[in-house]
């Protein structure tokens, strides 16, 4: 049924030659849901999600999951740490 494709599929930032492919996405989550997001990346980096303070370490070919409680609401940068590029804004509305 398409509630459960929902919660399966999450959405996927790839990363081509260290930058996001297509620009810096944009992902609205509401408060009280996960904040859920895959980067797939070709270079090793630290991923961090701000304001959660959340890090995952990619590696180069490789792919991270986030699934974060959605607690704080505002707009927060998920960034490449070392490299310091913006890979995608969440915006955290209020439940």
């Amino acid at each position: 049924d398409l509630l459960a494709l929902t919660l399966i599929a999450a959405p996927l930032i790839k990363v081509v030659n260290g930058e996001p492919e297509g620009g810096v996405a944009e992902l609205t989550f509401t408060e009280g849901e996960n904040i859920r997001f895959v980067v797939e990346s070709d270079v090793a980096d630290h991923v961090h999600l701000h304001g959660y303070d959340v890090f995952q370490d990619v590696p180069a070919g490789g792919k991270v999951e986030f699934n974060v409680p959605a607690t704080i609401p505002g707009v927060f940068e998920v960034e490449l740490e070392d490299r310091v590029v913006p890979l995608a804004e969440i915006t955290v509305e209020p439940g």
